[in-house]
């Protein structure tokens, strides 16, 4: 079964490193350019069909301008293969512009170690046909990238009801429209498809300068439970973590990311 969102980011390779691309406005957020997740997950998706490696390990994106749907193309270098750990870095290029740059390291998680030590479990959360579908108050074609997505959280948040908490938090269900599986591309586009909690202190327009993912897990799970924290806001820029866990409790993928607010 093909998915929409493997449609997406694929890619075609051109040999060297090279693939072109086709960037979808099907993933344009409230500021009417692609999500930052999206560009990711397609620099991702051109690096894992270079690597050797299964599995990625992180991927640390900075954003120079907002790409634009339409053509452009991906050159991935590698620029050491280890024994335990790869490095690879891929740059997504329109109309002879630098987009947006990423530092990828991949490895196999058959391989990964065994030392273990998990402070806290998962965040606790209602089952996702126990929450509020969000869809119910979200316009179908409001946000482009809204559609990609089914949202289930429990309760409607405040900032959609015109009451925004004044508590940059959130915790919610998350999984694709067409319940396509969840793998670590898509948990890299899931970290940056929430709508950004500083919405609860008046501010829901932003732009991703600079987004951190590491992979914890290949997950196997259709639902993810994504637990966003923004702690501070100074002079316009916001962080933002995130966690992300399967529907068994575990932990898939973390990020952080540093936002200017609109």
């Amino acid at each position: 079964m093909s998915h929409f969102f493997d449609d997406a980011i694929a890619t075609k390779p051109l040999g060297g490193g090279l693939h072109q691309v086709t960037v979808t406005d099907a993933w344009h957020t409230a500021n009417k350019t692609p999500n930052g997740g999206f560009v990711l997950a397609l620099l991702l998706h051109a690096v894992m069909q270079e690597t050797k490696d299964p599995d990625p390990l992180s991927i640390a994106v900075t954003y120079f301008r907002p790409a634009t749907a339409g053509e452009g193309e991906v050159r991935v270098r590698e620029v050491r293969a280890g024994r335990r750990v790869s490095t690879y870095d891929a740059l997504l290029v329109q109309g002879g512009k630098e987009v947006a740059h990423a530092v990828v390291s991949t490895h196999d998680w058959d391989q990964a170690g065994s030392v273990q030590h998990t402070p806290h479990a998962a965040p606790e959360m209602p089952a996702p046909e126990a929450c509020a579908d969000l869809t119910t108050v979200i316009p179908a074609g409001m946000i482009p990238i809204l559609d990609r997505y089914t949202y289930r959280n429990a309760a409607i948040p405040g900032w959609l009801e015109g009451s925004p908490t004044g508590v940059s938090e959130s915790l919610g269900w998350i999984k694709a429209a067409d319940d396509r599986p969840v793998d670590a591309l898509l948990a890299g586009a899931m970290t940056d498809a929430f709508a950004p909690v500083t919405a609860e202190i008046g501010h829901l327009g932003s732009a991703t300068i600079q987004l951190t993912v590491h992979f914890r897990r290949r997950p196997e799970t259709t639902w993810a439970l994504g637990h966003v924290v923004t702690r501070h806001v100074i002079d316009g820029y916001a962080d933002e973590d995130v966690e992300l866990w399967d529907e068994q409790g575990r932990l898939i993928a973390q990020s952080r990311q540093l936002a200017i607010l609109a």
